[in-house]
């Protein structure tokens, strides 16, 4: 499971705003969890069963989840086209296919288990 400041560092490190391992300065670690609150609400609107703020995410969605918080910041910082193009085919253009992807790791565990009645 992700916690918020996880996922706050994981996104930071994605950007290449600090390297791997070493800590985030104050102003990125805020815009970070700004971006992970932006991120939490879209996929609340888009339909997605997410998980409160305070909890930790599934890790099959972290690493969505933080291509999409890092996709949202990119207008933030100024980003090379390599690591641009790597974000985007993560989570595509507009950011939607990253949230069909974590709508379906989400949503997957539902099953109806009753019979369907014919009318």
């Amino acid at each position: 499971m992700t916690t918020k400041a996880e996922a706050r560092q994981l996104a930071g490190e994605l950007l290449r705003l600090t390297p791997i391992g070493q800590a985030l300065q104050s102003q990125h670690d805020t815009r970070m969890g700004e971006a992970y609150d932006q991120v939490l609400a879209e996929l609340d609107n888009y339909g997605v069963n997410v998980w409160d703020s305070t909890e930790s995410m599934p890790d099959a969605v972290s690493p969505h989840f933080v291509a999409l918080m890092a996709h949202n910041k990119m207008n933030v910082y100024g980003v090379s086209d390599s690591l641009y193009q790597r974000i985007v085919n993560r989570v595509g253009i507009d950011g939607h296919t990253g949230r069909q992807t974590i709508k379906g790791l989400v949503n997957e565990g539902y099953s109806n288990i009753d019979e369907p009645t014919d009318y």
